[in-house]
């Protein structure tokens, strides 16, 4: 979503009386997508509170509430109890925290999630060139959702590459996804089989 569209959800949440809680499991990927700061896209657009994701971009389990909104910061105290009580305080729970400060530090959050991005836009290039296969949703960030014929699929996958199945981009849709590890030999290598197979076919 762009800072606009977050804060015409805001807008909505509270004509109802409603708060804004923002998913951010892959907010540093959406941020270097949109060329924004962290702001733009959620307090000064509307947000009450960001689950800031880590975890699908190199850090192991961590993940952090922040909380934006004076008047639910008065009961952030109860976060620590809440969090035990539904079973999701570890023990040692400082060594995973702890992952944050690199994380964060020279914004290597920031160059993995770019890294990441780079590599789904490269994935989409070189499968959007091969015979049939066509791209259901635009690439904004380290997703996409491809539709690729079923030769090229079941290629693929004997081929030793595994991938979801994603009905919601069709018959033949999939889900694929470039992480901060992806290498470019990775997405090469996917994509020269995709072409083989659909050489093949």
């Amino acid at each position: 979503y762009t800072p606009g569209e977050v804060a015409a959800i805001s807008e909505l949440c509270r004509s109802r009386g409603l708060g804004l809680h923002m998913d951010g499991a892959r907010f540093a990927n959406a941020l270097v997508a949109l060329g924004c700061s962290p702001a733009e896209v959620t307090w000064k657009a509307g947000v009450d509170i960001l689950s800031l994701g880590a975890t699908k971009n190199g850090a192991l389990a961590a993940e952090a509430v922040v909380i934006f909104t004076e008047s639910l910061r008065a009961r952030a105290d109860e976060m620590g109890f809440r969090r035990k009580r539904a079973a999701h305080l570890f023990s040692k729970m400082r060594f995973l925290s702890a992952q944050l400060e690199a994380y964060l530090t020279d914004d290597l959050w920031l160059a993995n999630a770019r890294h990441a991005n780079a590599m789904a836009s490269r994935l989409a290039e070189g499968l959007a060139a091969l015979p049939g296969v066509r791209l259901t949703h635009p690439v904004e960030a380290n997703e996409l959702f491809p539709a690729i014929p079923p030769a090229i699929r079941d290629g693929l996958r004997k081929d030793g590459f595994e991938f979801y199945d994603w009905p919601d981009a069709g018959p033949d849709g999939a889900r694929l996804i470039c992480a901060f590890d992806t290498r470019e030999e990775d997405v090469d290598a996917f994509l020269k089989s995709a072409r083989f197979h659909a050489d093949a076919a």
